[in-house]
């Protein structure tokens, strides 16, 4: 078996939150990994499901970067999440990603994600699209260390899912200046988890990114409650930038269904 060799992947405000660890590649399989703690917890005391917004985003959009042409960078296009049973609290998250299709446009990527005993706890997708670099390839991002930002759910979800508009600080953005695509989830997640009662907890995640949102820009999260239930509930969850038009940045459908342990 060949030895995985770490990718030119580029550490940012994102990555240093959620703790990620090197990316790697190893034949076809792309992989990364990030420690478990309560700096994950929801506000139920539990891991959130979007707090693996960073590690999908980063491990399998690094698989479709490793496919691009020559002059091309691959942004989010669409992630979906299926989470399978409960977060582990502790210990460590692994995702493992594999390239299925690749063509002039984009590529599309599947994953996974273990624990410590092996147990895929979630499954995720996504759809990469190739937009052309105006020079050289995009350098690590500088950013400003926030306060609070350690406990990182807890600081999102206090900082920026309450619904009022914010503006984007350099400590959400991605390589190329743009708010994370994992950050867009986690936040979409938080969202929507606010919107309905505490027994229910996020299942699936499908989020389109539909243009790109620049540091310095202003924006806002909406809930619309499709249904609410005991058993099940649908939340769509529309991340929007300020102005007259109050023009989608991205656009998620949640499914949450009740707390089920190991």
């Amino acid at each position: 078996m060949s030895t995985p060799r770490p990718l030119p992947a580029l550490h940012g405000g994102p990555e240093d939150a959620f703790r990620l660890g090197t990316i790697a590649q190893d034949g076809t399989r792309t992989t990364g990994s990030m420690p478990v703690g309560p700096w994950l917890a929801g506000r139920d005391g539990r891991t959130a499901a979007g707090a693996l917004g960073v590690l999908v985003d980063d491990v399998l959009g690094y698989a479709l970067i490793a496919t691009r042409p020559d002059g091309r960078w691959s942004v989010s296009a669409e992630i979906t999440l299926d989470v399978l049973g409960p977060l582990p609290t502790s210990g460590e998250l692994t995702a493992v990603a594999e390239v299925d299709h690749v063509d002039a446009l984009g590529a599309y990527a599947t994953g996974h994600l273990v624990d410590d005993h092996d147990r895929v706890v979630a499954r995720s997708t996504q759809r990469g699209r190739f937009v052309p670099l105006s020079g050289a390839d995009p350098a690590p991002s500088a950013y400003e260390r926030v306060a609070g930002s350690g406990d990182v759910v807890a600081w999102l979800d206090r900082a920026y899912a309450d619904g009022a508009p914010f503006v984007v600080p350099d400590v959400l953005a991605n390589p190329l200046g743009n708010v994370h695509g994992g950050i867009s989830l986690c936040l979409s997640d938080l969202v929507a988890r606010r919107a309905v009662a505490a027994h229910l907890t996020t299942a699936s995640l499908h989020l389109a990114y539909t243009c790109a949102i620049p540091v310095g820009a202003t924006l806002a999260y909406a809930a619309a409650v499709r249904h609410a239930g005991r058993g099940l509930a649908v939340v769509d969850v529309t991340g929007h930038l300020d102005g007259p038009d109050q023009r989608p940045a991205t656009l998620a459908r949640v499914v949450l269904h009740p707390h089920a342990d190991r």
